[in-house]
């Protein structure tokens, strides 16, 4: 009998310290809360389940630290970080996308996020992150600039809590709205704001296929940025490295916020030309009034072209060897590696940009997924993508759940899905990295985009191979 009483004990304080959700939720979805019981029910491993049970709803629970439902208006933070990343944001309410028309108050969440970094653009394209109201921040003296009349003026502001300049981050407002109308249909989102914010995201972009010897001969320089510490948080010069015009747009900082050693980014390039010809489609296609209709139209030709540009570009400068390379400079300089952060060359299916199935894909993941890419770590743990952000031997979670999403192999899905449960430290929560070889040694505790895509990988098994979930993962 003792023997029984304290079996039952013990799963129950097992249950105790793995249901880690708060009691009191930022924001509860009842159509979430049932996926979850769905899919958690059929889990026979409890790694598995109490993952997932924490990290699916991990930006519900946590991270919607504003919301005004009637605006609507969503501020939502990243995690352990208290300011809003475009980029983040995005993805973390990406996880719930197919889920917004079965919950109308979903909707209006993502649609109030919408209206927030429509907002947030139109403060300042060249930001990737937020204050929900006007503070300084630590880093406000960053030495970043603008050009004003002709003249480069200090940028940061108390909107700001940092001015570090990425593709992605505009790409991201877009993609949200995007996957918004998809879902709903709902146009009520494209307003007079709306489009000037998509005419200011496009004349930043084309501000940024100028290389720094035409900036000089006219003496604008839209951007610059320069910050003191590490080398990875600051841009030489204040500019960058010298490249050639090609097409391609310039980003300072890669989706892991660390600066590009050659401002042409395959990965962010290609994730923006894959977008802008979706967000011309969904202008085109939405049944907007008379006079939206003739201030859109300009803006989805303009993104059309620019779609088709990059596009070129990346096919004529990004490819070495059969594989896409990851940065260029335009004169003949590349860089092969892949990050962890998306996007990535191993997440260019997940954009739309280009095929899983794709030999050109294939040939790039496979370089990506091997001692080619200086930043694959093998360890007894895991193995998988780290990057410059953490350093050596550190893995990110993230990196396997986009390598889990860009197959179609179900031995990969089940090893990726393996590796993801088994490295959370006992935390059943995603982290930004791990050790390689000892996953209690890790970085970010609290990071809602990495626990909603594990949750994207989950909802695509329970499509694809529910029969992945009735599995044991030691």
């Amino acid at each position: 009998m003792n023997f029984f009483i304290i079996c039952s004990l013990l799963v129950t304080n097992l249950w105790a310290q793995s249901n880690l959700r708060p009691a009191q939720k930022k924001f509860q979805s009842e159509v979430i809360e049932k996926t979850i019981s769905r899919i958690s029910d059929k889990m026979k491993d409890n790694k598995l389940k109490y993952t997932f049970i924490n990290s699916f709803p991990n930006t519900l629970d946590t991270t919607v630290t504003n919301y005004d439902p009637n605006t609507p208006d969503a501020f939502i933070i990243t995690g352990d970080i208290t300011a809003m990343w475009l980029r983040d944001s995005t993805n973390q309410l990406w996880t719930y996308m197919e889920f917004v028309n079965q919950d109308s108050k979903l909707q209006n969440l993502v649609k109030g996020a919408i209206t927030r970094q429509i907002n947030q653009v139109l403060i300042d394209p060249y930001a990737n992150a937020f204050n929900y109201q006007k503070k300084q921040s630590e880093w406000s003296s960053d030495n970043t600039t603008r050009c004003f009349l002709g003249v480069n003026v200090h940028a940061m502001s108390e909107h700001l809590h940092e001015r570090k300049f990425e593709i992605d981050s505009l790409v991201a407002v877009l993609r949200l709205s995007v996957g918004y109308y998809k879902e709903t249909n709902d146009t009520s989102i494209i307003n007079f704001k709306y489009l000037k914010a998509v005419q200011r995201i496009l004349r930043t972009f084309r501000d940024q296929q100028a290389d720094q010897t035409e900036q000089f001969q006219t003496y604008r320089f839209p951007y610059t940025f320069q910050r003191s510490g590490r080398s990875t948080d600051t841009v030489i010069n204040g500019i960058g490295e010298p490249l050639k015009r090609t097409g391609l747009l310039r980003t300072f900082f890669r989706a892991s916020d660390d600066s590009t050693i050659y401002q042409f980014n395959i990965p962010e390039n290609a994730m923006a030309s894959a977008i802008l010809k979706q967000i011309a489609e969904m202008l085109s296609d939405a049944k907007l009034s008379w006079s939206l209709r003739q201030a859109a139209q300009p803006l989805i030709q303009e993104a059309l072209a620019l779609s088709s540009e990059i596009k070129d570009a990346i096919y004529k400068y990004g490819i070495k060897d059969g594989a896409f390379v990851y940065e260029v400079d335009g004169m003949g300089k590349q860089v092969f590696m892949d990050d962890s952060n998306q996007p990535s060359l191993l997440s260019l299916p997940i954009y739309g940009f280009i095929e899983i199935d794709d030999p050109l894909y294939q040939a790039t993941r496979k370089k990506a997924l091997s001692s080619a890419n200086p930043y694959y770590f093998v360890g007894t743990a895991a193995k998988g993508i780290g990057g410059p952000h953490i350093g050596a031997n550190y893995i990110w979670p993230m990196a396997i759940v986009t390598q889990g999403l860009t197959t179609n192999d179900k031995s990969e899905i089940r090893e990726c899905l393996r590796m993801l449960v088994t490295t959370t430290g006992g935390k059943w929560f995603m982290h930004e990295s791990f050790f390689k070889d000892n996953p209690t040694s890790f970085t970010r505790s609290w990071f809602a985009w990495a626990n909603g895509l594990f949750g994207e990988l989950v909802l695509k098994i329970d499509k694809e191979y529910p029969e992945l979930l009735q599995e044991n993962y030691a």
